[in-house]
């Protein structure tokens, strides 16, 4: 099931009223480019369309101002990540950012064949990738876990290379999730095989609700990532904190046959 989903009924009214009261050259590509992937979801892939999600939220609603959902619904779980790890971010800027998004994904989606001018404020060049500084503001792990979430692989390595100790590559953020849990959740096989290669890492690493790595791999169905941690001997029998394993929290049947076999 697609992470995007057709908005209906009451959800659509308020973006309807959002976009009428913030009529401007902004908002209207917004508006445009949100019914441009509500028609073309499966053009995309599931990372991407987290983003896109996080960012429509944050653009419509501002800050996350839900609870984190149960661990049973995985889906729900990953939409609430995607929005709250947003933080503060202004509605404007997001509604640029989903702009930029799109355009880098999809560069011809735009119905008059424009180009969006990359934004400049903030210290963005592009939704994806911040810009670096000479004095890039802070520790090299926080800017390890920033070049995940966005699927910079270069600064991934660079990161990597610069943490001090692998204790703090092992240990949990604020969200409950260390460096290898961001990187199977993002679903980025060359990102993860990085990680999996450095010196230290624990595979078998549980996050906050006892899951591993696996765990958020096989949920999401990211074969490649899948593959990857079996080859570098992740625990299949680790059990979460509801008892269930990889297995059982397995995306499809054809995951579970992995898994299996």
């Amino acid at each position: 099931m697609p992470i995007v989903e057709r908005r209906q009924g009451e959800e659509r009214e308020e973006e309807d009223e959002f976009l009428r009261e913030d009529s401007d050259p902004l908002a209207e590509r917004f508006a445009c480019a949100t019914k441009f992937l509500e028609r073309n979801t499966n053009a995309f892939e599931q990372p991407h369309l987290l983003q896109f999600y996080g960012l429509y939220k944050q653009a419509t609603v501002g800050p996350c101002n839900t609870t984190k959902p149960g661990i049973f619904n995985l889906q729900a779980r990953a939409k609430w990540t995607a929005w709250h790890e947003l933080g503060q971010l202004d509605s404007r800027t997001a509604m640029m950012r989903y702009e930029q998004l799109l355009n880098d994904l999809h560069p011809s989606w735009r119905p008059d064949g424009g180009d969006v001018q990359p934004a400049t404020s903030n210290g963005w060049v592009s939704v994806s990738v911040p810009k670096r500084t000479d004095d890039d503001a802070g520790p090299s792990d926080d800017r390890l876990l920033a070049c995940i979430k966005v699927g910079n692989a270069d600064g991934v390595r660079e990161a990597l290379a610069e943490l001090d100790s692998a204790h703090r590559l092992n240990q949990l953020d604020d969200s409950g999730l260390a460096i290898i849990h961001w990187a199977a959740d993002r679903g980025n096989a060359p990102i993860l095989q990085s990680v999996l290669q450095t010196a230290g890492i624990d595979v078998n690493l549980r996050d906050s609700e006892g899951q591993t790595a696996l765990h958020y791999a096989s949920s999401c169905g990211y074969v490649d990532c899948i593959e990857l941690l079996l080859a570098h001997h992740a625990d299949r029998t680790v059990v979460d904190g509801n008892g269930e394993t990889c297995v059982d929290v397995a995306f499809n049947e054809t995951v579970k046959g992995l898994l299996l076999s």
